[in-house]
């Protein structure tokens, strides 16, 4: 049923409005997978029922879930759990998780400042003697590992941005922060079986699904300031892309 697969199944007793611990609960749910992509939320009467809530609580918490993109109303047929993340927009994770109101966090695996490899400084127009950043981290989301992320950063432009502690700090906060406003970024994606090392970092079983996303993001100036390559769970994370022909001279 689906309306047992919410967890918990009642609010606590903090000094938070009920919608709002409602929201989060719900939120919970999809970050942790109880609620998949596209499964269709228990009925309003049920919300009220489960969490002892009226409908009016209710209803403004699936409104709060709408605008903050976790949920979407389908007319009659009710509400569905929409994708975590959907990158239409340059935005860092950090920003996209806030905006939907999940508490974020890292488990850093590395984070070191070195020289660039020969591919690495090309890429980024190292000069001569420059140092990047590595940062190796997964990123959670309400403490649920969501995927696992690699970057190279141009640290020569703001060597501050190596002294952050990324278990809470955003990369691409510290480089807004030093006039490096992240404004492009050419993606790749793919989808691939996850191995034994990324099983074990995103907590699922070998070989599931995940998205295999490598992007360049370029500054306001054009500028490339990073290098990146992630590993998410295909269940969670939506990419979206708007394309166009191009455009061809008149005969």
């Amino acid at each position: 049923m689906v309306g047992e697969k919410l967890v918990p199944d009642r609010l606590a007793p903090v000094e938070q409005p009920r919608y709002v611990q409602l929201a989060r609960a719900v939120r919970s749910a999809i970050a942790q997978g109880v609620l998949p992509v596209g499964d269709k939320l228990p009925a309003e009467r049920e919300l009220c029922r489960r969490f002892s809530v009226s409908r009016a609580t209710v209803r403004r918490a699936l409104v709060e879930l709408e605008e903050q993109g976790c949920v979407k109303a389908a007319g009659t047929r009710g509400w569905f759990v929409t994708a975590l993340v959907e990158p239409s927009v340059l935005t860092g994770f950090t920003d996209l998780a806030d905006h939907r109101g999940f508490a974020t966090s890292s488990r850093v695996l590395a984070c070191t400042v070195r020289a660039p490899s020969l591919d690495e400084a090309e890429v980024l127009r190292a000069p001569p003697g420059a140092d990047v950043l590595e940062l190796e981290r997964v990123r959670l989301m309400d403490g649920v590992p969501l995927g696992w992320q690699r970057a190279v950063a141009a640290a020569w432009l703001a060597p501050e941005i190596a002294d952050l502690n990324y278990e809470q700090a955003s990369l691409f906060r510290s480089f807004r922060a030093h006039d490096m406003l992240p404004a492009r970024a050419d993606y790749g994606v793919a989808a691939i079986p996850a191995d034994a090392r990324a099983a074990d970092l995103l907590l699922v079983p070998e070989g599931t699904c995940l998205l295999h996303v490598k992007a360049v993001t370029s500054d306001q100036h054009g500028r490339p300031i990073e290098i990146s390559e992630g590993l998410f769970l295909g269940d969670r994370y939506r990419f979206s892309a708007s394309v166009s022909a191009e455009a061809r001279p008149q005969p």
